[in-house]
């Protein structure tokens, strides 16, 4: 286990300065998404500003809720991007590098890319929890919280990163429909905490759990529910769990493309 930290670590590291590099580039790719990610806060705080309070959500619980999502997301894109890529390495044959490594095949395919855009959204994310703390008047308690909500919402995203990476074994035009299956997940979690009750509210928490990644964590810090805390971390331990062994089942469907394609 510590040789694969190990090497984890030392492969992000390696992909954080080829992408610093090209410096110019980096800083345009880190504040632009930081800006893009300004639009959907803009958007629902107008938008509770037209039609008022809903489901108890106010416009800092948004900036809350951006604030999850921004860090898992980033985080996630940062360390694990391969995961992501997964339908390309696989549709060109270089997923047969992965298999031929003597690493963990999951912790090689994770630390094979990294976005810079993602750090972007690290500092978007840092940015709006530091804000929502204030406005908040966060307890100790809730700061405490909040830190523990992060490392489950990640854990749930990757938990659903790395099962709709794997479901490419199974698609022969994976790249699309992969795609469509991320959106479809991380659309319901950039949306407006409020709106999701009753049936919706079960089907993107149990189903689909969108609701883990930014609305849940929002709600559990308002409330210092222990109890809301508890259920976010046993479903994100378990989509987790669940992640792992449809991987290990899914990768056996891989059959090489005989490209011949070598890299690092």
């Amino acid at each position: 286990m510590n040789k694969e930290i190990k090497f984890a670590w030392s492969a992000i590291k390696k992909n954080i300065q080829n992408s610093v590099e090209l410096r110019g580039s980096f800083l345009i790719n880190v504040f632009g998404m930081a800006i893009n990610n300004l639009a959907f806060i803009f958007l629902w705080i107008y938008f509770i500003k037209s039609v008022g309070v809903i489901g108890g959500w106010q416009e800092i619980d948004i900036v809350g809720m951006q604030g999850f999502v921004a860090l898992s997301y980033g985080f996630l894109s940062s360390m694990t991007m391969g995961i992501r890529k997964m339908p390309e390495y696989i549709s060109s044959g270089a997923f047969d590098r992965f298999m031929l490594s003597p690493k963990n095949l999951l912790v090689r395919i994770a630390t094979a890319s990294f976005n810079a855009s993602a750090v972007g959204d690290i500092l978007f994310g840092l940015v709006c929890f530091i804000v929502y703390a204030i406005v908040i008047q966060a307890s100790f308690f809730q700061l405490i919280m909040m830190l523990v909500l992060v490392i489950f919402a990640t854990i749930a995203f990757l938990a659903v990163i790395i099962i709709i990476g794997a479901s490419s074994f199974f698609f022969i035009d994976a790249q699309a429909v992969t795609g469509g299956f991320f959106d479809f997940y991380l659309t319901p979690a950039m949306f407006h905490g409020g709106a999701f009750q009753g049936a919706l509210r079960f089907i993107f928490t149990f189903i689909i759990p969108s609701l883990l990644i930014g609305t849940l964590p929002v709600e559990a810090v308002r409330t210092m529910s222990l109890e809301k805390l508890a259920l976010i971390g046993g479903l994100a331990f378990s989509w987790f769990f669940i992640s792992l062994w449809f991987f290990q089942h899914a990768v056996k469907k891989y059959e090489s493309t005989n490209f011949m394609t070598f890299g690092s």
